[in-house]
């Protein structure tokens, strides 16, 4: 009985649905996902444990992932099957779990079960009669109903569960992904002109051509970028050309001629130049000032919100 009760326990913290499911949440930045997914390929999608959400984030787009969405919840135990089985119903290639253990529940349940009692009750005795003298032996049964309380001791652990859900993108044409300038990039550049570089695509032209993560991208082609829907408008303009790119980095400007690929279907090929000039800067501000904060990640998965695009 207390098995089945600890069990019932068990059921009511985490409930009938998957809360993979339940609370997930869709990524709302604009990714190539042209390439057919492992799902869509029969292939069950790959499963991984993570440990630090952000450092993941970094390589998954280095590598050339985009996020789908992402689980976020506190439960007692689950089964990374259910994330899994989230994974195969969003067409993700790849899954990354991470759980924290945060408490454990105690108390007792009080438990009610029939409680029926039996007494039997001997009777004998004599009579006198007309007919002369006799007596008598037998039982009486008397059944009373009722009911019996008792407390069932309970201990639950519960953790933050966060899964991150990925496919793999297509080869973009520039291979970056960027997000508007904050308040002290814009500050250490003297000026709102530029997109933040928030990660580079491995063997990407941008990563032949040298840019970095923290990187300001302010020109291309000649054009200006203020938003986000600067620089992707005119990569599309300009894709399978040679353009130059003007970029902030660390308070210096610099620009770039690099080759852009043709649709984003293939990279430039090894070896392709690519052209470094400094330009001089004439700004005098100081370099942004770099920061990095301990996040809790189940409550507040930041590292998604900020996410802007890739291009």
């Amino acid at each position: 009985m207390k098995k089945l009760l600890l069990t019932v326990l068990g059921l009511s913290f985490v409930g009938c649905v998957n809360p993979y499911a339940k609370f997930y949440v869709a990524s709302v930045g604009a990714f190539n996902r042209t390439r057919p997914s492992a799902i869509t390929m029969g292939e069950t999608p790959k499963m991984f444990r993570g440990d630090n959400p952000d450092a993941d984030l970094q390589k998954m787009l280095e590598d050339g992932y985009g996020p789908l969405g992402y689980s976020s919840f506190n439960s007692a135990d689950v089964s990374v099957e259910s994330a899994l089985e989230q994974a195969r119903s969003v067409n993700a290639d790849v899954v990354i779990c991470y759980s924290e253990y945060t408490n454990t529940l105690s108390g007792v349940v009080p438990l009610t079960v029939p409680n029926t009692k039996s007494e039997t009750t001997n009777l004998s005795g004599s009579t006198f009669g007309s007919g002369g003298y006799g007596s008598f032996h037998g039982t009486a049964n008397t059944i009373t109903t009722g009911t019996q309380t008792t407390y069932v001791p309970y201990s639950v652990n519960r953790y933050d569960y966060l899964a991150t859900y990925w496919v793999k993108n297509e080869p973009t044409i520039l291979g970056v992904h960027i997000r508007g300038m904050r308040a002290e990039e814009r500050k250490a550049v003297g000026g709102n002109k530029g997109v933040s570089i928030i990660a580079v695509v491995k063997n990407s032209p941008a990563y032949r051509a040298d840019f970095f993560k923290g990187d300001i991208l302010q020109k291309i082609a000649g054009a200006d970028l203020y938003e986000v829907s600067d620089l992707l408008a005119t990569v599309e303009k300009y894709q399978g050309q040679k353009v130059v790119i003007e970029y902030n980095r660390d308070g210096e400007e610099f620009k770039k001629t690099v080759q852009l690929n043709d649709g984003g279907l293939n990279f430039p090929p090894e070896g392709s130049s690519t052209n470094t000039q400094k330009v001089a800067n004439n700004t005098g501000q100081s370099p942004a000032q770099k920061t990095a904060s301990k996040r809790d990640f189940v409550a507040e998965p930041d590292f998604f919100k900020e996410l802007a695009v890739g291009s």
